[in-house]
């Protein structure tokens, strides 16, 4: 599938409805199992859970509907258009998904979350100047990840991407994930984890770099 084809078409919508709808409808459907897992895993919540995830699903969905040249693929970021697409929508869903916690606060503050773990972050309430603070710390991780990424071929790159997509620090990765992305990258688990082994290793010594220097 020509990704960057439908995106253009979708953007020609004010001229072109009939297209538009139509080459969304084909991302749509393309995309949207893999975007729901990646959606779901990061809600902790039992009930609705199925439903906030088809909320931030079409959210997402809706974004790219307003924004479809915001994607373009880059050969030297990404081994393929299908899999820099996907590091692109699940970036676009994990910030979906926190705007969306952050909304419906008041009646998630009711219930009790799935995952009774101390360090999970939604176990407390998170003022507006600390969901400030995360973004930004989520920005220095980032840049450092970039750093990394830039000297690993563009498949490695988007091992990378994806695997911290689904990671839960202090948790096993879970079997659904594992196959999914066995599946996208057509290689073994073992495979991947030596990747990764090898980014967090490069990360750990960045970051006590930086402590240094500061």
């Amino acid at each position: 599938m020509d990704i960057e084809f439908h995106l253009l078409i979708i953007s020609e919508k004010e001229a072109h409805l009939k297209e538009a709808r139509t080459s969304f409808s084909i991302i749509y459907e393309h995309f949207r199992k893999f975007l729901y897992n990646v959606i779901i895993k990061n809600i902790y919540y039992k009930s609705h859970k199925e439903e906030f995830a088809k909320t931030i699903l079409n959210e997402v969905f809706f974004h790219l509907w307003n924004n479809p040249l915001a994607w373009e693929f880059n050969p030297k970021k990404h081994k393929s258009p299908d899999s820099g697409f996907k590091a692109y929508l699940s970036t676009i869903a994990y910030y979906k998904t926190l705007e969306y916690l952050k909304a419906n606060e008041s009646y998630l503050n009711n219930e009790t979350p799935k995952v009774d773990d101390i360090n999970n972050d939604w176990l407390f309430k998170l003022e507006v100047n600390e969901y400030e603070i995360l973004e930004n710390e989520l920005k220095k991780k980032n840049n450092v990840l970039d750093g990394i990424l830039a000297n690993l071929e563009p498949k490695k790159q988007d091992i990378v991407r994806v695997y911290f997509q689904f990671y839960e620090e202090g948790k096993k990765m879970r079997s659904e994930n594992i196959k999914l992305m066995e599946s996208m990258f057509n290689t073994t688990w073992d495979n991947i984890r030596q990747i990764i082994s090898r980014v967090k290793k490069q990360i750990k010594e960045v970051t006590k770099k930086t402590t240094k220097i500061q």
